[in-house]
C-alpha cells in the first residue's frame, strides 16, 4: 500500500508545480510572454462623415503600416487590430466615439486632423491613460499645456507652416502681400497669425486683410480690397471647398498674384474648381505626384498598390509616421500604458517617413522643415525645401 501511495503522492506533488509555475508566469490568455496585450487595439474616433472625411481618410496609411508589421509577426508576437467610431466631423460627437472605441478595447487612440474636434476626445484619453495622436492636425490646442500629456501629432505645428510660406515669399521678393483669412475653423486665424508674425518679423507689411467663410458663395467685397491694396503676393488661410472657390474667383477677376496657402491644399481634389493654378505655391509635408525621396515614393506607390488614394497624400504622410511613432514607443517600453509611451517619445527623437521627430514635455507638436508645391500643369510640382529662421510662438 505505501509502495502505491508514494507514486501518486508524486504526481500530485508534479502537478502542484505545475500549477503553481503557471500562476507565478501570470498564465493571462489575454498577454503575450511579452506582457503586451496579445491584441493591440488602435481605437479610431475618427469622421466617416461631414466636412472632414478627406482628411480622416489617412488612416488608410496606419492599416497599411499595421499589416506590414502584422505580416512580420506583430510586436512580440502582439498583432494589431483597429477599431473605429464616427464622430461625424463634429466635437460634441467626439467624446461619443472615443468612449465607444475605448468600450471595445482600445489601447492607444487615433483622433481626427482638426484640433477642436481631437481635443475634445482628449480628456477621455487621459481619463483612461491612453496615448492618443490626431491623424494630422497641427494647431495649438492639442497636446501640453492644452489637453495633457498624452496628446500628441506627428505633423508638423501649423504656425511654422504659415511662417514657411512668409519666408518663401520674402525669398523671391514679396514685400506687400495681402492675407485673406477664413474664419469658420480654427486653421484659418492660426494660419494668419504664423503667417503675418513672420512677415513683419522679416521686415515686410501687410498691403491688407480681409476675413471670410468656407461658406460664403462671393468673396467680391474682399476681392476688391485685394485690388486696391496694391498687393504684390496673397496669402489664404483656408481649406477647400471654400478655399478653392475664393481662388477661383480671385483669378476670375483678373487678379494673377502668387497665392501661397497651407497643406489643406495638398492633392488635386479641389482643382475642379480652378482654372488656372499658375502662380499657386502650397507647403506640404510632400506629394506623390512628385515625392521628395526614395523612402516617400516607395510607400506612395505601396499605398496605392493597396488600393489607397494618394491624392490627399502630404496627410498619409503624418499618419504613416503617427503610426510609427506609436508602435516603436510600444516596443520599447513593452507595454501600452499611456503615460510610459508618453515618456518614450518625449526622451529622444525618432525616425519616420517624415524624418526624425521629436517632442519635449512642453511641447507635443513637432519642428522641422516643409516643402514648397507649385501647380504649373495642374497637379503639384515639387519646387523647394524651405525651414524657417523664425517661428512666433502663439498668442492666445
Amino acid at each position: 500500500m505505501l509502495r502505491t501511495l508514494r507514486p501518486l503522492t508524486a504526481a500530485l506533488l508534479a502537478l502542484g508545480l505545475v500549477v503553481l509555475a503557471g500562476c507565478g508566469s501570470g498564465g493571462d490568455p489575454n498577454t503575450s510572454a511579452s506582457g503586451l496585450p496579445k491584441e493591440i487595439v488602435i481605437g479610431a474616433a475618427i469622421a466617416k462623415s461631414g466636412y472632414l472625411v478627406p482628411w480622416d481618410a489617412n488612416i488608410a496609411a496606419v492599416e497599411q503600416l499595421a499589416k506590414e508589421v502584422n505580416a512580420h509577426g506583430g510586436i512580440d508576437g502582439s498583432k494589431i487590430r483597429f477599431v473605429s467610431a464616427d464622430n461625424r466631423s463634429e466635437p460634441q460627437q467626439q467624446p461619443v466615439a472615443v468612449q465607444k472605441v475605448i468600450e471595445e478595447g482600445a489601447d492607444v487612440l487615433l483622433f481626427s486632423c482638426e484640433v477642436p474636434i481631437a481635443a475634445a476626445g482628449a480628456p477621455i484619453a487621459e481619463e483612461h491613460d491612453e496615448l492618443n495622436f490626431t491623424l494630422c492636425a497641427s494647431e495649438p490646442g492639442y497636446g501640453p499645456p492644452y489637453t495633457g500629456r498624452l496628446s500628441f501629432s506627428a505633423n508638423r505645428s501649423l504656425i511654422s507652416e504659415a511662417s514657411t510660406r512668409a519666408t518663401f515669399l520674402w525669398e523671391r521678393g514679396i514685400r506687400h502681400p495681402f492675407e485673406l483669412t477664413d474664419t469658420q475653423i480654427l486653421l484659418g486665424r492660426i494660419d494668419q497669425f504664423g503667417f503675418q508674425k513672420t512677415f513683419e518679423h522679416l521686415g515686410g507689411k501687410l498691403a491688407g486683410q480681409a476675413d471670410f467663410k468656407n461658406e460664403d458663395l462671393s468673396i467680391a467685397s474682399q476681392i476688391a480690397e485685394i485690388k486696391r491694396s496694391g498687393a504684390d503676393a496673397i496669402n489664404i488661410s483656408s481649406y477647400p471647398p471654400g478655399g478653392a472657390a475664393a481662388i477661383k474667383q480671385i483669378r476670375a477677376a483678373g487678379i494673377n498674384l502668387p497665392i501661397t496657402a497651407p497643406s489643406a491644399f495638398d492633392g488635386t481634389f479641389w482643382l475642379k474648381s480652378v482654372p488656372d493654378t499658375k502662380n499657386m505655391y502650397v507647403t506640404d509635408n510632400g506629394s506623390a505626384y512628385d515625392p521628395t525621396n526614395a523612402q516617400t515614393a516607395k510607400l506612395f506607390e505601396k499605398l496605392k498598390r493597396a488600393g489607397v488614394n494618394t491624392d490627399v497624400s502630404g496627410n498619409l504622410l503624418a499618419s504613416y509616421a503617427a503610426g510609427q511613432l506609436i508602435l516603436d514607443a510600444i516596443r520599447e517600453t513593452g507595454t501600452t500604458d499611456g503615460a510610459k509611451l508618453a515618456a518614450a517619445l518625449e526622451a529622444k527623437p525618432h525616425q519616420t517617413v517624415m524624418g526624425p521627430l521629436g517632442y519635449t514635455a512642453k511641447d507635443h507638436l513637432p519642428s522641422g522643415p516643409w516643402y514648397i508645391y507649385e501647380y504649373p500643369e495642374r497637379k503639384p510640382k515639387l519646387l523647394k525645401r524651405v525651414k524657417p529662421a523664425y517661428v512666433p510662438e502663439y498668442e492666445q
